[in-house]
């Protein structure tokens, strides 16, 4: 059963997403969302684990010219728009979705989701073959489980790219798109149920198990296994190889400026330094000036 739930604030939205793996977390379980993997995932659901989103600058602009966007989108197509506030879940599949916008033309309605979208983001991450365009797999999947969720049979991805081009892309319910996206769900609720957690990637849960394990019980000694101590070992080694490497990254810097001196950019064939200065500045502290050094290197263009 569908249910439509309008969220009182902030906390209760959140309260509501806690409950159901929602359209921004199903790429995870698929393995492809830039922002949570299934290992983070389960242990949120199955711990009832408080998030705490961490707005970075771009998502806060991001948030603040959504609105921006959407109506500039609505003026040029001449739609009629409505910021779509409900929550909107499946009961028993415990899956939800919230969404931006809803727009009418003409006595149809659809859904627009909107992203503000850097130019470099655009060029690595999205796909484009001429006139075709397909937005990231992740935004892709949401998309699809808000037309699963919401019924209606059309979504269109508005996104703005570098801040002056518009790109829209219209999406339909894909049948077997939502009925994988349906079948993983399920399939994660069984291992929540059944406390059955999955595999962690070590290297992208790095950071997440560290929060996990964040608690030492005093006095509790662990005596070590083969597994540990080859770990450790493995770690101790990472640690001189990682000593070794900063030292030669630095070796190589302060021989790049004995040969630049002054300069503030350095071009090369492939690749360009950028040493200008940060100048000094006051915050808490104060922070003595020092160079900003970059090497950036050019990608190799496909051969034609």
């Amino acid at each position: 059963m569908i249910e439509t739930i309008q969220p009182k604030d902030e906390a209760h939205w959140l309260s509501l997403r806690k409950q159901d793996v929602t359209s921004t977390e199903v790429a995870a379980l698929f393995g492809i969302s830039p922002y949570i993997t299934a290992y983070e995932l389960w242990h949120r659901k199955h711990d009832n684990l408080d998030v705490e989103f961490e707005v970075n600058e771009r998502m806060k602009w991001g948030t603040r010219l959504q609105d921006s966007i959407a109506e500039g989108i609505a003026e040029d197509y001449k739609w009629a728009i409505r910021k779509k506030t409900e929550y909107l879940r499946d009961t028993d599949l415990r899956a939800g979705a919230s969404f931006d916008f809803e727009c009418k033309s003409h006595g149809e309605e659809w859904l627009l989701e909107i992203k503000n979208v850097d130019s470099l983001a655009f060029r690595d991450g999205w796909i484009v073959d001429g006139d075709n365009v397909e937005a990231p797999p992740h935004i892709e999947l949401q998309v699809q489980q808000q037309l699963a969720l919401s019924g209606l049979k059309v979504a269109f991805i508005g996104a703005l790219i570098g801040g002056n081009r518009v790109v829209l892309i219209r999406r339909e319910p894909d049948r077997v798109v939502i009925q994988s996206i349906q079948k993983r769900i399920r399939q994660f609720w069984d291992s929540v149920r059944d406390h059955r957690e999955p595999q962690p990637d070590f290297g992208r849960d790095a950071d997440f198990i560290a929060k996990l394990y964040s608690f030492a019980e005093p006095g509790k000694v662990f005596n070590a296994d083969d597994r540990v101590s080859k770990l450790a070992f493995a770690y101790k080694q990472a640690g001189q190889e990682e000593k070794q490497a900063k030292e030669k990254k630095d070796a190589s810097k302060a021989e790049i400026l004995t040969i630049v001196g002054a300069a503030e950019k350095v071009v090369g064939e492939t690749f360009t330094i950028s040493a200008g200065l940060i100048g000094p500045c006051h915050m808490d502290y104060d922070r003595p000036g020092y160079r900003n050094f970059k090497v950036n290197f050019k990608k190799e263009k496909p051969n034609a």
